[in-house]
């Protein structure tokens, strides 16, 4: 029988490439109702194992959908390696910064360590701090509350990375930086944009149901 195929991204080489399904995982999982009881319905799930047929890796996808089978793989989505989507709470130019940096981010580290600081400039942007050089607006936007200290030093690392990255010719960013510099901006985009999105939205669904979340329960 043909493989199946789907032509997709693929993180760990950088191209948009065919890959081989080779391998469903078909389970029933719980689910939960919009008050957070489980579910008495047990939901049908598969991972699907794929190899990447210009680098011979494997990926990870998964789906959540009424019946399961090998053809559906196309409509699956990739769960492993990470496909570098951001949250929905963080703004486009953002997003579409860091989209970007993860095509390139394991063939291209300077290039990777250049899109991370445009991806800060557009935070920066977002968030208000639009006068000054990148460091002064990374430090403005400290003073503010808006990042805590320890994200603040964060974000220099990353600030002296990407002029490395752009600007020193004896030196380059290494391919063994790309997993830091990619860990701090996520954790810098979830201080400043997922945890707070998450809060308002677990927030509104308790008070849906009656209940009022504030600082005091937890004292």
């Amino acid at each position: 029988m043909e493989p199946i195929r789907r032509v997709a991204f693929c993180p760990h080489c950088g191209n948009r490439a065919p890959q081989r399904h080779i391998h469903t995982q078909n389970y029933l999982g719980q689910g939960y109702s919009m008050s957070g009881d489980l579910s008495d319905t047990d939901l049908p799930c598969a991972y699907y194992v794929a190899v990447c047929e210009t680098c011979n890796e494997i990926l990870l996808y998964y789906a959540f959908i009424d019946v399961v089978e090998d053809k559906d793989f196309h409509l699956a989505d990739l769960i492993w390696p990470d496909p570098g989507v951001l949250h929905k709470a963080v703004p486009k130019a953002v997003a579409e910064c860091y989209s970007e940096a993860v095509r390139i981010k394991n063939v291209a580290p300077n290039a990777f360590a250049v899109q991370i600081r445009r991806a800060l400039e557009a935070i920066c942007d977002d968030r208000g701090a639009k006068k000054g050089v990148l460091q002064r607006r990374l430090e403005g936007l400290a003073s503010q509350g808006e990042i805590p200290t320890i994200l603040a030093e964060m974000t220099d690392v990353l600030r002296l990375l990407g002029n490395i990255g752009a600007h020193v010719a004896d030196q380059s960013v290494k391919p063994g930086h790309v997993q830091a510099i990619d860990g701090f901006f996520r954790a810098v985009v979830e201080y400043v944009y997922v945890a707070p999105s998450k809060l308002k939205e677990f927030r509104d669904r308790l008070e849906s149901f009656g209940t009022k979340l504030g600082s005091s329960d937890f004292a």
